[in-house]
């Protein structure tokens, strides 16, 4: 019975308000998808940042065990993961800042730390960026683990240069 209310209303419009009901019921609908294939997206990354987390956090303690612990503290980690995050804010990226932070990492246990304290953190997004993690509805990107944020700010030439300064130390780690 409704049904036939909202027709009998939708067929008395003018042509040009059928248009726009029409055009903004599609619009309303492609924002609803997007919303929700985007937050599904979002849950499958983040499961994957903890799982890349949780391998960390095992490979660290069977690194301590063998007798290879870390050089760094996690205060100083904690400072590290905070000074690649402030790199990575806005629009552009400090390359430098990013590059400073794995010249204080001395192996691969204090890489995996590195890992683990970073977690998964946000950063403010730029808002001129074509990156699929950035929204245009949010200020934060959602969160991110390390390897994500620096796959997200540095270009594949960059990434190799830390691969290398990591590799040159011994550590097997890369992103």
């Amino acid at each position: 019975m409704a049904e036939k209310g909202l027709m009998k209303v939708y067929d008395g419009l003018p042509g040009w308000a059928r248009g726009v009901v029409v055009v903004g019921g599609l619009a309303v609908g492609y924002i609803a998808v997007t919303s929700i294939l985007r937050a599904i997206k979002a849950k499958k990354t983040e499961a994957a940042s903890r799982t890349e987390i949780n391998q960390a956090n095992t490979e660290l303690n069977t690194q301590i065990q063998s007798g290879n612990g870390p050089t760094l503290q996690r205060s100083q980690v904690e400072v590290m993961s905070n000074a690649i995050v402030a790199a990575a804010n806005d629009c552009g990226t400090d390359n430098k800042a990013i590059y400073a932070q794995f010249d204080k990492v001395k192996n691969q246990a204090d890489m995996l730390l590195f890992v683990e304290v970073f977690g998964l953190r946000k950063k403010v997004r730029c808002p001129f960026t074509d990156d699929p993690r950035e929204s245009f509805f949010s200020a934060d990107t959602p969160p991110m683990s390390l390897s994500a944020m620096i796959n997200s700010e540095l270009s594949a030439s960059e990434i190799a240069i830390v691969n290398n300064k990591l590799q040159a130390k011994g550590i097997s780690y890369t992103f």
